[in-house]
């Protein structure tokens, strides 16, 4: 009797990155990943209930990775800096996975967003600094800190702009100035 040969969730899900990588979130379909791991749809099915879940749990694995690997890193003692430099490093050295998730359109935006103001959140209320501060106020702060850090990561992505870390620093102290927290 021939061993049937098991895919598991994991299986599945590097899959489906490595076609976010090479290819957009629009292309992540069942039957792309089947054929991206030469199966079929149904050991999809079995792990996932349908191509929603398998996205969303692709989203946040890649969200625990990128808390890990990138937005965790300390570069300066402003925590509001450290998230906006990571971010812009996440573009300048990740740049397929930065693309995928922030620049080709597709309809999660809403849980991404979600997802960086929850690690946002609580990377700023690590910090004795922030303790005090309202979630209306870090919302507003995330959003600014946000648009400008994906505007400078594009740019600086795309060569147009070059600034030191000294600069942004600066940049995102005073942003953080302007939205009344600090």
């Amino acid at each position: 009797m021939v061993r049937k040969k098991i895919y598991k969730k994991e299986h599945i899900l590097a899959a489906a990155q490595d076609l976010l990588l090479e290819k957009g979130f629009s292309f992540i379909t069942a039957r792309n990943v089947a054929k991206h791991m030469e199966i079929s749809t149904q050991p999809i099915y079995l792990e996932f209930k349908n191509m929603e879940e398998l996205k969303l749990t692709l989203l946040k694995t890649i969200h625990v990775f990128l808390e890990n690997e990138f937005f965790s890193k300390i570069k300066t003692s402003n925590n509001c800096a450290n998230f906006a430099l990571n971010y812009i490093d996440l573009a300048k050295t990740n740049k397929k996975l930065y693309i995928s998730l922030f620049v080709e359109p597709h309809s999660y935006g809403k849980e991404l967003q979600k997802l960086f103001f929850s690690s946002f959140q609580k990377y700023l209320l690590s910090d004795d600094n922030y303790r005090t501060v309202s979630n209306e106020q870090l919302e507003t702060l995330h959003k600014n800190i946000w648009i400008v850090a994906a505007g400078i990561a594009s740019l600086s992505g795309s060569g147009i702009v070059n600034q030191t870390e000294g600069q942004l620093i600066a940049l995102f102290t005073t942003i953080e100035k302007n939205s009344g927290i600090s």
